[in-house]
């Protein structure tokens, strides 16, 4: 489906809001590391805790994916970006292992609200055949976003602590709700369903769609090794600095964001099917580099490879989940999307968490390279699609 007039209408406040709420999101989460070791909490206990924001995430962004073209109003939209602070907030008071669960599960639970709804109006705005470059675009501020909070997040860190994080990224997605309250939701043709929640599951369920949400489970838990254990290997293995942490992984999620930008229509043209293995061979290339590292240089080019496929993925797994779903039915199919990405960040950050506390850090490239390569070899299963081409989904 094309968006009409009123939905390019919509484009950049969608923009303006990915970008603000996802910098918001790195500012606070990408110091954690360094609150835990403040607060004496061990490795395990920082990647169970980000298991536990991920599983809020995925209870809710099925629900908000059912919901998504029900919300589209200024006054849910208000409301739910109200709710979302409070945990943002009182993770500032966070001193014990439990309480910081329950906060990143409540904030979890709540930040994903608007992610189905945003993600799908900037996959459809070019119609069928273009959600890879319509994902690219969006990637360019959902990306910016991430990379500014993450290479700024360790330095406000070093000059305030975690309250000023905490007070900076309240702010920041405070600013990024506003463009959203002050779109003319009425005017965007948004596709309405008529079939209950269970029959609008039942028909996004199909083998593309299941073979794209294993591939998003593996392609998470890979990406974990950069955006979540990064601050701890890259200091101990390759003796980095707090701040320079932040900077190769603003750097990595620069990188994957304009990798989507550049193959966004390169995945339209070959379809998505055909791409994903591509994009799960750089992730292997990764792994195996930064295992191979020896200094800080090295290390950080092999991250900036593994962010390469990243970004070829980002692009590549939900339009190849989508290819057969009816439009009316999309909202929903991004959100169980969404929550298979959650999964992703659950089962990742334990498997990472146990592997480096048991068998030391350089132990989690091999595991990591293993994860990528079964990627690899199920994504063979989606190049059946001519390149080109793309499956039209059924009328509703």
């Amino acid at each position: 489906m094309v968006v009409g007039a009123g939905g390019r209408r919509v484009l950049l406040p969608v923009y303006l809001a990915s970008l603000g709420t996802w910098a918001a999101y790195a500012l606070v989460i990408v110091v954690l590391p360094f609150r835990f070791q403040q607060l004496d909490l061990s490795v395990v206990e920082y990647g169970t805790a980000l298991a536990i924001y991920a599983l809020g995430a995925l209870v809710t962004e099925s629900l908000w994916g059912y919901l998504a073209f029900r919300i589209g109003s200024s006054r849910s939209l208000g409301l739910l970006a109200a709710l979302t602070v409070m945990p943002m907030i009182a993770l500032g008071f966070a001193r014990s292992f439990p309480v910081f669960g329950l906060l990143l599960g409540l904030y979890g639970m709540l930040v994903v609200y608007s992610t189905p709804l945003i993600r799908w109006v900037g996959m459809s705005a070019g119609g069928p055949g273009k959600e890879g470059r319509g994902l690219g675009r969006l990637g360019l501020f959902f990306g910016a976003g991430l990379s500014a909070g993450t290479a700024v997040g360790p330095l406000l860190y070093s000059i305030g602590g975690f309250w000023l994080n905490i007070y900076v990224g309240t702010a920041v997605f405070v600013a990024s709700t506003v463009p959203l309250l002050l779109v003319p939701w009425g005017s965007v043709p948004l596709p309405r369903s008529r079939v209950r929640g269970r029959s609008s599951l039942r028909a996004v369920l199909e083998r593309r769609f299941l073979l794209a949400i294993v591939l998003v489970v593996l392609y998470f838990m890979v990406y974990a090794l950069v955006t979540n254990f990064l601050q701890y290997y890259s200091i101990r293995l390759f003796h980095g600095t707090v701040e320079e942490t932040g900077y190769v992984i603003g750097g990595a999620r620069a990188v994957a964001l304009l990798v989507g930008i550049l193959m966004g229509s390169t995945v339209d043209r070959w379809g998505p099917g055909r791409a994903a293995p591509a994009g799960f061979l750089l992730l292997v290339a990764g792994a195996v580099g930064s295992w191979a590292s020896g200094d800080y240089q090295s290390m950080t080019v092999a991250t900036l490879v593994l962010a390469a496929g990243a970004g070829w993925l980002g692009v590549t797994l939900l339009p190849m989940a989508l290819s057969r779903v009816a439009p009316v039915n999309q909202g929903t199919a991004v959100g169980v999307f969404g929550s298979f990405e959650d999964l992703g960040l659950i089962i990742g950050p334990v498997l990472l968490g146990v592997v480096y506390s048991a068998l030391g850090p350089r132990q989690l490239f091999p595991v990591v390279a293993a994860l990528a390569l079964a990627g690899t070899a199920l994504s063979l299963g989606g190049v059946r699609a001519r390149p080109g081409s793309r499956e039209a989904p059924a009328h509703a």
